[in-house]
C-alpha cells in the first residue's frame, strides 16, 4: 500500500529567478483549477531575485504562476525541477518533459506571430516606398496566408502529438477560443479525424463539438 500511495504522488520542486528588480519582495503563487474557481496550490516570496517552491501533488496538472494577483505564465506541475525565468525581454518554465514541451511551443507560436506582425508592418513600408497599394496587399496578404498556414500546422501537430497528456487538450482549448465563434476549421477537422475517444470525450471537446454541430443543424 505505501508503494501504491507513493506512486500516486507527484514530487515537484520549483527554482526561479528574476531580473526584475522590482519584483524583489513580492508574493509569488502557483494557482490551478477548482470547481469553484483557482485556488492556491504554493506560494513563496521573492528574495534577492529568487524564490523556490516544493510539494507533492497527486497527479500532472497545469497550473498558472501569479505574481500578486497577476496572472504571469502557465507551467506543468509534474513531478522534478521546475526551473522559472522571469525577465523583462520574457517568460519561460523549463526543467520538466510537459513544460520543455509547452514552451518550445510557445516559442515557436511567439515567433510565427510575430512575423505575421511585421508582414503587417511590411505592407505599409511597400506603398511608402512606390509600390501600389494592390500590389503591397496582394504580396502581403500570400505572405501572411504563408505564415498562417504555418501555424495551423504547428498547432495541428502539437495537439496530435499531445492526446496522452494535459498539453493535447490545453492548446486545443485555447485554439478553440481564439476563433471569433464556435466553428470547424480545417485544422480543427484534422485534428478531430486522428483524436481518440478519450480525447473526444473529454468535457471541452465534446461541448465544443456540439456547439459547432448544433449551428449546422
Amino acid at each position: 500500500m505505501l508503494m501504491l500511495v507513493a506512486s500516486s504522488c507527484a514530487t515537484y520542486k520549483v527554482e526561479g529567478n528574476t531580473s526584475v528588480a522590482t519584483l524583489n519582495g513580492k508574493k509569488l503563487y502557483i494557482k490551478v483549477a477548482d470547481n469553484d474557481g483557482l485556488i492556491d496550490l504554493d506560494s513563496c516570496e521573492i528574495v534577492h531575485g529568487n524564490f523556490k517552491m516544493d510539494g507533492d501533488v497527486d497527479s500532472v496538472m497545469l497550473g498558472t504562476l501569479f505574481i500578486e494577483d497577476e496572472g504571469l505564465m502557465p507551467i506543468v506541475i509534474e513531478a522534478g525541477k521546475i526551473n522559472i525565468s522571469i525577465k523583462n525581454t520574457g517568460l519561460k518554465v523549463s526543467g520538466t518533459p510537459l513544460n520543455n514541451k509547452l514552451y518550445d511551443f510557445i516559442e515557436q507560436k511567439t515567433a510565427i506571430e510575430q512575423k505575421i506582425i511585421d508582414l503587417s508592418h511590411n505592407e505599409i513600408q511597400l506603398i511608402i516606398n512606390g509600390t501600389s497599394a494592390n500590389e503591397a496587399e496582394t504580396k502581403t496578404r500570400l505572405e501572411i496566408d504563408k505564415a498562417t498556414d504555418e501555424l495551423n500546422r504547428l498547432v495541428a501537430d502539437f495537439v496530435t502529438g499531445n492526446f496522452d497528456n494535459l498539453l493535447g487538450i490545453q492548446i486545443f482549448a485555447t485554439y478553440c477560443g481564439s476563433l471569433p465563434y464556435p466553428t470547424i476549421t480545417p485544422t480543427i477537422q484534422e485534428i478531430m479525424e486522428e483524436a481518440p475517444e478519450t480525447f473526444k470525450n473529454e468535457p471541452f471537446v465534446k461541448d465544443f463539438i456540439r456547439l459547432t454541430t448544433k449551428d449546422l443543424e
